[in-house]
């Protein structure tokens, strides 16, 4: 099960949720960007919070995500 935890600037941070071995439920992070970046997979939900925040950052300094922006393309 995917849930979005945030978006902003075309960053996406989601909480993913499956069943592991014995039915115990295992989660995890998954960051993405429209950034040249691969997608991350964090474990800890601070960390994967300030991994948000600071690929928001980066991605409002990018000039392809800033013209995204600017066409209306992503929510700032």
């Amino acid at each position: 099960m995917k849930k979005l935890v945030r978006a902003q600037a075309g960053v996406r941070l989601e909480r993913i949720e499956h069943l592991a071995a014995r039915q115990k439920r295992e989660s995890f992070f998954r960051l993405t960007t429209h950034r040249n970046t691969p997608a991350r997979m964090i474990i800890d939900e601070a960390e994967a919070q300030r991994a948000f925040a600071r690929e928001v950052t980066a991605s409002l300094e990018d000039e392809v995500v800033k013209g995204l922006i600017k066409r209306g393309v992503l929510d700032n």
